[in-house]
């Protein structure tokens, strides 16, 4: 393990409304605003400014970031593009990052909230399998209103590894 790698600090999610996604994160699992680096009534930030740093396309241009606080684990970046490249968000099958998950101490509970901040929970709670295995060890997948899959998790009890060398998976803390 490389002790000058920390772990992930956050993800970040573009979405079709900043307002909507923010009030989402708040309503559904008691995410708060840190800060927002640009407010849309700011003006927007041009792709040919910003692309060489992080890829924006040079006709295209951010209109909006927030900086999300989540619990104990990562934090959430939100963006809102004058023009997405995609309509729908990924899928399970997309290449690169498709989901984040949460964990969560009451599976039902949250999913119920989620659910009432205009979720779509996918089939579930489901029992996880494998190492990850065991009683009260479940997950439960949601499409947050613009479509961007999100796992719920809850692992109470202690998972197997391939090996006693295996690094042990890290849990948020509870707060």
């Amino acid at each position: 393990m490389d002790r000058h790698i920390r772990g992930i600090e956050h993800v970040g999610v573009t979405v079709p409304d900043m307002k909507q996604a923010e009030d989402f994160f708040h309503a559904a699992f008691g995410a708060t605003v840190m800060y927002r680096t640009l407010e849309k009534q700011e003006g927007n930030v041009p792709g040919y400014k910003v692309g060489p740093v992080n890829s924006l396309p040079t006709d295209d241009e951010i209109r909006a970031i927030s900086m999300l606080r989540l619990g104990n684990g990562a934090n959430i970046e939100l963006f809102e593009m004058l023009m997405p490249t995609r309509d729908k968000a990924p899928i399970i099958t997309d290449m690169g990052v498709t989901h984040f998950s949460i964990y969560v101490d009451d599976l039902e509970a949250i999913a119920g909230r989620a659910r009432e901040a205009g979720a779509t929970l996918m089939e579930g709670p489901a029992d996880t399998f494998a190492q990850e295995g065991g009683e009260g060890n479940r997950n439960w997948f949601l499409k947050t209103p613009w479509g961007s899959l999100v796992e719920l998790i809850t692992l109470p009890s202690p998972m197997t590894y391939d090996s006693e060398e295996s690094p042990q998976r890290v849990l948020p803390i509870p707060l």
